[in-house]
């Protein structure tokens, strides 16, 4: 039976002959090869300004450093994120106040953040589950005239538009997005900082460079190569030209990448309707006015009509060759922050994470793929109903 895997690196022969032309080039670190891809990020996407860091978790560690983070400031955030957000909040030294999410699209729940803020919270840190994006745009019109910053973690959004406005181009926030292997497209591990911001991106920029004033590319090509300054202690964030001779030619073909990914969805909802209709799963809502990067197909499994639970479907699955996960793990689950939010309440969180999985999703399979797919698992449902 052919193996069906959660999902795949989408490289072709043309990112492959890039990669091994910029390894005979003689320069590998950030250099020319970055910054073309930088100005070809913000021309493709309408970004203002966009710095390339190494992975989108220190893209947010350094995006709120360099807007003014002090230990012990308040962070309203969205449990139901990959873990490296939280660490990164938990490191800083963030009084980490956790926002429930929308039962329909998974989404952090603005009314949640509404009943959360307080006089001490600083930042709001969102997730777009899944490449579906939070509207910003009510986000920021219940924060106007309150000194609170958004950093979005946009880490599955690249391609993503709110009212046909590409998420990370909006004024007023920070978006970091993620080039980690298992994304629509991928440098294997990086990050993509963007911000309307100039001044804000000048630190950003400088943060992920260690704080040198001059990096080793711009030195290497003018007077006094050796000499630079530190003005402020950086990080060593920086990117590197390797990955982005990886990274050129799939945003070049981002657009297609993400219709693809469209005709597959679509292809899942009409096979899996017969589920759906009976209620025996649900599917994550995309709002009218947006548009999803397509990063992943969750399901909820309707648990209380079935004589399985959410991991035994998984295992029979795994059995069959379909091969999913779970999207996220909340942290509150973990052994470490068990404790540590023990008090906060989130019930929806709770309520999702025991019903969720993701399927089989990524460019290389076919609407063959997914119809076989989708019986076996129609099959296995309906056998296990009560």
């Amino acid at each position: 039976m052919k193996k069906y895997n959660l999902s795949s690196v989408n490289i072709n022969n043309n990112d492959i002959k890039s990669v091994v032309k910029n390894l005979k080039s003689g320069w590998l670190a950030y250099g020319k090869k970055s910054i073309e891809l930088e100005k070809l990020i913000k021309k493709k996407f309408g970004f203002k300004n966009v710095i390339l860091s190494n992975s989108c978790t220190n893209g947010i560690h350094a995006s709120l450093i360099a807007n003014g983070f002090k230990k012990g400031d308040e962070v309203l955030t969205s449990p139901f994120t990959f873990i490296s957000t939280i660490n990164t909040l938990f490191h800083l030294g963030a009084k980490i106040r956790l926002c429930d999410i929308n039962l329909d699209d998974f989404n952090i729940s603005n009314s949640d953040i509404q009943k959360k803020l307080s006089k001490n919270t600083k930042f709001i840190l969102p997730t777009h589950y899944g490449g579906n994006p939070i509207d910003i745009n009510i986000l920021k019109s219940y924060l106007k005239n309150k000194k609170i910053k958004i950093v979005e973690d946009a880490a599955t959004a690249l391609g993503s538009k709110i009212n046909k406005k590409f998420c990370g181009s909006y004024k007023d926030t920070v978006s970091i997005f993620s080039l980690y292997s298992n994304k629509i497209i991928t440098a294997a591990e990086g990050g993509i900082i963007t911000t309307y911001n100039n001044k804000l991106a000048k630190k950003i920029k400088n943060l992920v460079s260690m704080g040198i004033t001059r990096e080793a590319w711009s030195r290497a090509n003018e007077k006094n190569t050796w000499e630079y300054d530190l003005k402020e202690p950086g990080f060593k964030y920086n990117f590197t030209d390797l990955q982005s001779s990886l990274v050129i030619n799939q945003v070049k073909r981002i657009d297609k990448i993400i219709k693809t990914r469209e005709v597959l969805r679509n292809s899942y909802m009409n096979n899996l309707s017969p589920l759906l209709k009976k209620k025996l799963i649900s599917v994550q809502k995309i709002q009218k006015n947006v548009q999803t990067s397509n990063y992943i197909f969750p399901i909820l499994v309707n648990i209380e009509r079935l004589k399985i639970n959410r991991n035994d479907f998984i295992k029979i699955l795994k059995e069959k060759n379909i091969f999913t996960s779970v999207h996220y793990i909340p942290c509150h689950k973990f052994s470490f922050y068990k404790k540590k939010f023990k008090d906060q309440k989130i019930p929806n969180t709770n309520y999702i994470y025991d019903r969720i999985l993701s399927l089989p999703f990524h460019n290389d399979l076919t609407s063959l793929d997914i119809k076989r797919i989708s019986k076996i698992i129609i099959k296995t449902i309906l056998e296990n109903e009560k």
